[in-house]
């Protein structure tokens, strides 16, 4: 299987008071270009979607637009939220945009996302842990010895059942 991995789009950023949306509309095309003509079968897209937990309209649309070309192309696309992002917003229509290939996980909710997908070896299985606190996790596992991040991350994985004899991302 052939996949893109891609992160820190930080849509929506500006400096100096001057948008980068014009550059990363850009290099949006470049990416789908290159997905497209590597033939990858996936583009996992680790967090930080958005420069702010509350992106501007003009960083939304871009970011669907980007998505959209993606799916439009047969790409699944995989997304996971980042420190910069809402997750409840990261997470809107997630459901209804799988059935375009398009997988959000924005929030954890004492699982980590788990889809599926093959290829002509067999199943691949994509686990999808969005960006956490210690406490979040702690919530769920209170029993658990959370002190940081690392311990977190450790116990949401270790809490699922993932077959090292397959093949997992």
């Amino acid at each position: 299987m052939r996949f893109l991995h891609i992160a820190d789009l930080h849509l929506g950023k500006q400096m100096n008071d001057v948008t980068l949306l014009p550059d990363q509309e850009y290099i949006l095309e470049q990416i789908v270009s290159i997905a497209d003509s590597e033939r990858v079968d996936a583009v996992l897209i680790a967090g930080d979607v958005y420069q702010r937990s509350s992106p501007q309209a003009e960083a939304m649309a871009l970011f669907d637009a980007f998505v959209t070309r993606l799916a439009d192309l047969g790409k699944k696309v995989f997304v996971i939220s980042g420190n910069h992002d809402s997750d409840e917003r990261l997470n809107f229509a997630s459901r209804m945009l799988e059935k375009s290939g398009v997988f959000i996980t924005g929030r954890y909710d004492g699982r980590l996302g788990h889809v599926e997908i093959s290829d002509e070896y067999g199943p691949v299985h994509f686990w999808m842990l969005p960006y956490v606190k210690a406490s979040r996790v702690k919530h769920f596992f209170p029993e658990e010895t959370i002190e940081n991040y690392d311990d977190a991350i450790r116990t949401a994985i270790r809490r699922e059942d993932i077959d090292p004899a397959v093949r997992n991302v």
